[in-house]
């Protein structure tokens, strides 16, 4: 018995199943603008997509010091704690260009270097920061404690594994004097770079 014969027609322009058209390879937005045509798009959609991308441009631009300048702007709470485990919350008052004030409660203004910060902590109820602020004050530490210095107050320096408690004297390029309390009335020189933070002692 023989079969019919049966005639096959081949499409030598036919794409394989699930393979992309040959337009779309050419032009790459080819399968956008049938998507627009189309009617796919949600206005809402894009309009949540380009906020999320905003927000994530402002994220990618944050620093810390904006972030904390952010805060002192809007006069909020922080908790922070540095490198040496020393835990701080407070309003954050001043912000530097490498260092930041927070007024502690019962204790006096803490300045800390930011090399130093280890977390920061929004307050809770308090806004989040957007962190793309400029510092208020454009002064290093150094030439802040220069300042405060000509008023000699009192301080708490902690640096290394000490805690130097006396009256600010001097501050040079890279070291602080302090006038430590007591009979001897000693003073100890402090190495800038190994400072953890510096209380100004409430009167």
């Amino acid at each position: 018995m023989r079969l019919p014969l049966v005639s096959v027609v081949v499409n030598h322009n036919a794409q394989p199943s699930g393979q992309p058209n040959q337009d779309s390879n050419t032009d790459p937005l080819a399968g956008l603008a049938r998507w627009t045509a189309s009617g796919a798009v949600d206005q809402a959609a894009v309009e949540r997509a380009r906020q999320r991308w905003l927000q994530q441009q402002i994220g990618e631009s944050a620093t810390l010091a904006g972030a904390l300048a952010d805060h002192a702007e809007a006069g909020r709470r922080v908790a922070v704690s540095t490198l040496s485990g020393r835990r701080t919350s407070g309003v954050v008052t001043a912000v530097g260009v490498d260092f930041v004030v927070i007024r502690e409660a019962n204790l006096g203004e803490v300045m800390i270097p930011l090399t130093r910060l280890a977390v920061v902590r929004s307050a809770p109820g308090e806004a989040e920061a957007v962190g793309d602020q400029t510092p208020r004050y454009e002064m290093v530490m150094a030439h802040a404690l220069a300042q405060l210095a000509i008023e000699r107050p009192s301080v708490l320096v902690a640096a290394g594994n000490e805690a130097v408690r006396g009256e600010l004297q001097t501050v040079g390029s890279d070291v602080c004097t302090v006038l430590v309390n007591g009979p001897q009335r000693n003073s100890v020189h402090i190495a800038f770079v190994a400072i953890d933070h510096v209380v100004i002692l409430a009167a």
